[in-house]
């Protein structure tokens, strides 16, 4: 003879439901949660000047060209165009991809231009890349100056042919590190609630 399972009722007689088991120790963890908050934090500051690059406009800023040039208007991570010659050029590699390059400074000013292989039409239009991308080009601001070029201190760098649309990535990469972040968020917010 089978005994049938005992469902406990409440005293209205209704069964009561069994309690949610929490998913996992992980998802309790505050600590867990401050980490990986942490970690997407970080990896969306690493990541924003390039998402932030791909949602810029696509018009590019004027800079003119030689005896005009306008670079008040230059503004750090858009789309820029520039006219003029390159002088004291240097050849270059991406660690990266091993893709030739040639950096020159745009003649008469503090601009450095960053092209693919070597010649083209004095025309420039590309990414103005900001203050932390610029740093990347220290040995080449060296390999110009040690040329004898009077290149200044507060240089530019404007990577030719780097446009806006050609990072969605990044804006995606972005936007999925803003939704984690503010998971983690919740969970550190719930966890130290209850």
């Amino acid at each position: 003879m089978s005994v049938p399972p005992i469902e406990p009722r409440l005293d209205d007689g209704l069964p009561v439901l069994p309690r949610r088991r929490e998913s996992a120790l992980l998802s309790r963890s505050p600590v867990f949660a401050l980490l990986a908050a942490s970690v997407c934090g970080w990896l969306l500051w690493e990541l924003a000047p390039d998402a932030q690059y791909a949602l810029a406009s696509r018009t590019p800023i004027d800079l003119g060209g030689p005896g005009a040039y306008a670079f008040e208007r230059a503004r750090d991570n858009r789309l820029v165009q520039v006219r003029g010659e390159l002088a004291e050029a240097v050849s270059a590699t991406v660690d990266q991809t091993g893709q030739a390059r040639t950096v020159g400074r745009l003649a008469g000013t503090n601009l450095l231009v960053d092209r693919p292989g070597r010649g083209g039409p004095p025309v420039y239009e590309g990414r103005l890349l900001p203050a932390a991308g610029r740093l990347e080009y220290a040995p080449v601001v060296a390999a110009i100056r040690a040329r004898g070029s009077a290149l200044g201190d507060t240089w530019l760098v404007l990577r030719d042919g780097d446009r806006p649309g050609d990072r969605w990535l990044a804006a995606v990469g972005a936007g999925l590190l803003l939704l984690l972040l503010a998971v983690n968020l919740r969970a550190l917010v719930k966890s130290l609630l209850d």
